[in-house]
């Protein structure tokens, strides 16, 4: 994987991971929450043998990306825009996973004409879409976002530690309310080891991005999911303990023309060694 900065016009950085196949269609991948640029690595296989190219920036404040503040999801696009420009793309697919499926979402719907269609794995919707379903300590992990983004971010960059420092407690701790599927496919070292990488990245300068995303993602978003008019795709995991299918529902009622794609028997992580049929679209 290549590795690129961007420059916004205040000097400051947005770092970018580059995988796949150099200088084919753009695939622009928005990583989950307390995650990176990194996850662009669960992608590159597929992406080299499909014929295109992803490129994953980090959020303001997460891992290499010097931090602007945003107030609103949809206040992503900007840096988005400069990502693509700096990579020569006058258009791309969009790819969100997790938490990133809500700044891919704002992408599609703040910059139309650049976007050739859109691709959610496991979304997260607003904050007053319904809990049922989601693990007890992902549903309090969101209500004290709600209340005090801070001190949310700062629990997770503890976890970031022990990432860092010890590996193997690191995914114990992270594993304990995983559906069995997701268990199983953070026990492959090469999933295992890239989810750790990406996770302990995101904190590399602090809490403070992924304070921001958690404020931004328990807010007004900014933008109507309606008006979005990029083919869209979902794909969503049934057993998903982190973000539960009735967001990924939700998404395919709220955005003109979606189709959902359920993975049966698949959680948020097992969801992902379908990463070619995630990148399947953008190869066409």
């Amino acid at each position: 994987m290549d590795v690129m900065e961007v420059r916004r016009e205040d000097g400051s950085v947005i770092a970018v991971e580059v995988a796949g196949e150099p200088g084919a269609p753009a695939v622009l991948l928005c990583h989950g929450l307390a995650d990176s640029r990194l996850s662009a690595d669960w992608f590159d296989e597929a992406a080299r043998d499909l014929g295109v190219r992803v490129i994953a920036p980090d959020r303001p404040g997460t891992g290499g990306t010097d931090l602007r503040r945003m107030d609103r999801v949809a206040d992503w696009a900007a840096d988005a825009a400069r990502v693509l420009d700096a990579a020569g793309a006058s258009a791309a697919w969009l790819l969100g996973v997790s938490a990133g499926g809500a700044f891919a979402a704002a992408c599609a719907a703040r910059m139309p004409g650049r976007v050739r269609g859109l691709t959610l794995v496991s979304p997260l919707g607003p904050p007053h879409w319904p809990t049922r379903g989601m693990a007890p300590g992902e549903r309090l992990a969101l209500e004290v976002a709600r209340r005090a983004p801070g001190f949310g971010a700062r629990s997770l960059g503890g976890l970031a530690l022990l990432a860092r420092r010890r590996p193997l407690l690191f995914l114990r701790l992270v594993t304990t309310e995983l559906p069995e599927a997701d268990v199983r496919a953070l026990r492959r070292p090469d999933l295992a080891e890239s989810f750790r990488a990406s996770y302990a990245e995101a904190f590399r300068r602090g809490s403070g991005g992924v304070a921001q995303d958690l404020r931004v993602l328990t807010r007004p978003w900014g933008f109507d999911l309606a008006s979005i008019t990029a083919p869209t795709l979902i794909r969503h995991g049934d057993a998903d303990t982190t973000v539960p299918l009735a967001h990924g529902r939700r998404y395919a009622e709220q955005i003109p023309g979606a189709r959902l794609h359920v993975h049966a028997g698949h959680g948020h992580f097992s969801i992902l060694g379908a990463a070619r049929d995630m990148l399947a679209p953008a190869a066409g």
